[in-house]
């Protein structure tokens, strides 16, 4: 089985490792600087698509149009590559954005259980490197609120807490408030937060949870740090405006742990072959 990886960051090339170390022939493209790697060819775009049994795209497929490939020097239209593709299997994250662009089946390897509970587990320790190493207090002892409670919030709470921080998590839902009174964390609904309350403030709600009147009840000192995909859970306008430290962290696994998430990925897509029995 030929397997072709198209474009994507640092993950994707550990990606790409991962099949090739596992025996299968690996095509890359869309890293225009690579003239090797390791057993893997690097080629073309359209040799890539010619020769592979599935095309492998990255955890955010599009950007502009475009296949989203920061390491060509030109861009890939998306349309194109779908097209030169054809009807072999695709395995892309976010599948969703192809929707505009390619009317045939999507394998979203990261709507996967594989997938999501491991990348959640790398974006919280992701997400507490960023604390440690931009936030200038220490986190033991510090008030630290996390707002949401899906994967990555438990995950992130669960580290924090571990770390001596004094976690506060806001949860809507009744059962989830339950459970992080029961694991040792303060529970709040979210009209109840008392937002001067946390020098450190990390949202991972793909809804503007944190609003401009949030943000107005803030310290001046507070750190936030916006974990959620785009457009992100604060707003960003209100936070410049009071001049607070505001990070939006996107694709943390990319850029702190991207081998660990390139050999997720691998992981995730090898489930699904042999779950949906592609290529027999």
């Amino acid at each position: 089985m030929k397997i072709a990886v198209f474009g994507g960051d640092k993950r994707m090339l550990f990606a790409a490792k991962a099949f090739a170390d596992r025996g299968y022939e690996v095509l890359l493209t869309g890293f225009d600087s690579l003239m090797s790697l390791c057993e893997i060819r690097v080629c073309t775009v359209q040799q890539a698509a010619d020769e592979c049994d599935i095309a492998v795209l990255p955890v955010r497929p599009v950007a502009d149009g475009n296949l989203f490939a920061p390491f060509s020097q030109h861009p890939i239209s998306i349309i194109g590559l779908l097209n030169q593709i054809g009807k072999k299997p695709v395995f892309s994250g976010s599948s969703q954005m192809l929707k505009p662009y390619f009317a045939g089946d999507i394998y979203d390897y990261t709507d996967d259980e594989t997938f999501t509970l491991r990348n959640a587990e790398l974006t919280a320790e992701g997400a507490i490197g960023l604390i440690l190493n931009e936030y200038e207090g220490a986190v033991y002892g510090t008030e630290i609120l996390v707002t949401g409670y899906g994967r990555i919030g438990k995950a992130l709470s669960r580290y924090l807490s571990m770390m001596g921080a004094k976690v506060t998590v806001a949860a809507r839902n009744p059962d989830d408030r339950d459970m992080i009174a029961y694991r040792g964390m303060t529970a709040a609904d979210y009209p109840a937060l008392d937002w001067s309350r946390y020098r450190v403030i990390v949202n991972t709600v793909p809804a503007e949870v944190i609003d401009r009147e949030a943000i107005a009840q803030m310290r001046e000192d507070a750190f936030i740090i916006d974990l959620a995909s785009l457009p992100g859970g604060v707003d960003f306008s209100a936070a410049k405006d009071r001049e607070l430290t505001c990070i939006h962290a996107l694709s943390l696994p990319g850029k702190t742990a991207p081998l660990t998430a390139g050999i997720i990925i691998k992981d995730t897509i090898m489930n699904i072959l042999n779950r949906e029995e592609i290529l027999g």
